[in-house]
């Protein structure tokens, strides 16, 4: 099995090539494949939109234009370019848009993650049995059904990570990813009809994704939600990405796993 490689200078861990289940209607089933890619820790803190603020001045709230951000930007800072309590430094950073998530994983060499890439690494869970899996699931749906918009809980903090490091994919806020609303949304809203026709299956997972699907879907690229925050995603040099590739044939898929539906 490959080993994630942990990129220390920015606190992004390499996630192996693999393959997981969508429950999206028009996949039928099949495994989505996905090439191996870097993807931060955690999620983005006020203290680095800070300073990509600083550097980026236009995409604060009083210069970014209405056709990037609704009203409600940043709307929980305190100042113009400052998230005020020291004590919030290390709280996921909320209210961006999809642009200004954008613009900020760009400034830092990267990118938002696909949507299934970010699926992928959420769904390389290890559990000691189903019974686990589905208190945990069941734990998650509960939070998907009532996210707190105005947590104050620092990166890190709920204890869930994936088996190669990730952290709070779930537990603190729900993130953007670069293909939010793929084409099938436009067929879709958030009802129990849905929900039962996405999951597929039975599973407390399934039924947990599909939450999280329809949800994330229901977005709109200007969304400034304070559920909603970010993580940004890295392409592989082509030589290690091309190592990875090779190892990632040991490494056992999502789809093998316990969570997976």
């Amino acid at each position: 099995q490959s080993e994630s490689v942990v990129m220390a200078q920015s606190g992004a861990i390499e996630i192996p090539a693999g393959s997981f289940h969508s429950v999206l209607p028009e996949v039928l089933g099949e495994p989505h494949r996905v090439d191996s890619f870097i993807l931060d820790e955690t999620a983005v803190t006020n203290r680095e939109f800070s300073r990509f603020l600083t550097e980026n001045p236009r995409w604060t709230p009083s210069e970014i234009p209405a056709l990037y951000a609704g009203k409600r930007y940043l709307q929980q800072w305190s100042s113009e370019d400052g998230y005020g309590d020291e004590a919030k430094a290390d709280v996921p950073v909320t209210r961006v848009s999809w642009y200004a998530a954008n613009a900020y994983c760009g400034w830092k060499g990267g990118r938002l993650p696909t949507l299934n890439e970010w699926e992928y690494a959420a769904q390389l869970m290890d559990f000691n049995s189903p019974e686990e899996a589905d208190r945990f699931s069941s734990k998650l749906i509960g939070w998907y059904s009532a996210v707190d918009a105005n947590q104050t809980q620092p990166v890190g903090s709920t204890g869930i990570e994936n088996r190669l490091g990730v952290k709070d994919l779930f537990g603190l806020v729900m993130e953007w990813v670069e293909d939010f609303k793929p084409p099938v949304a436009n067929d879709l809203s958030l009802d129990c009809g849905t929900v039962g026709r996405m999951q597929g299956s039975s599973s407390m997972y399934g039924y947990a994704m599909s939450i999280r699907y329809i949800t994330r879907m229901s977005f709109k690229p200007t969304s400034t939600t304070g559920m909603l925050g970010f993580r940004c995603a890295y392409d592989l040099p082509p030589e290690t990405g091309i190592n990875s590739r090779q190892s990632s044939a040991q490494t056992p898929d999502a789809s093998d796993k316990q969570i997976s539906h």
